[in-house]
């Protein structure tokens, strides 16, 4: 279901710790986003995108009192879900939905 992830330029693999995928290779070639092919493949990505970020948004939507009280919460809500949309985006990457210039997904 989810392939293998190797760079374009020198074909090593490409190192996921913590469900997170590097933005460069050890050989100087960057992972940037390729153009998305048409309106379905953007639907899709949109769609995948928001399925895999919305158990993040319902534990803010439930804990959105607490939330309202500190700052210090909000900052790590804001972490939590920037590290989340990267790890949802290095799986949407090995599913085939989200091309990225760089990478090659078997």
């Amino acid at each position: 279901m989810t392939g293998e992830m190797a760079c374009a330029r020198c074909g090593r693999r490409v190192p996921v710790r913590f469900g997170v995928m590097p933005r460069r290779c050890s050989c100087g070639a960057e992972f940037e986003w390729a153009p998305f092919g048409g309106a379905g493949r953007v639907a899709a990505f949109l769609m995948a995108l928001v399925l895999l970020m919305s158990p993040l948004l319902v534990l803010v939507w439930i804990a959105r009192s607490l939330l309202q009280d500190s700052i210090v919460l909000y900052v790590i809500a804001l972490a939590a879900a920037l590290y989340w949309l990267r790890v949802c985006e290095t799986l949407l990457v090995r599913l085939g939905l989200l091309r990225m210039e760089g990478v090659d997904a078997a």
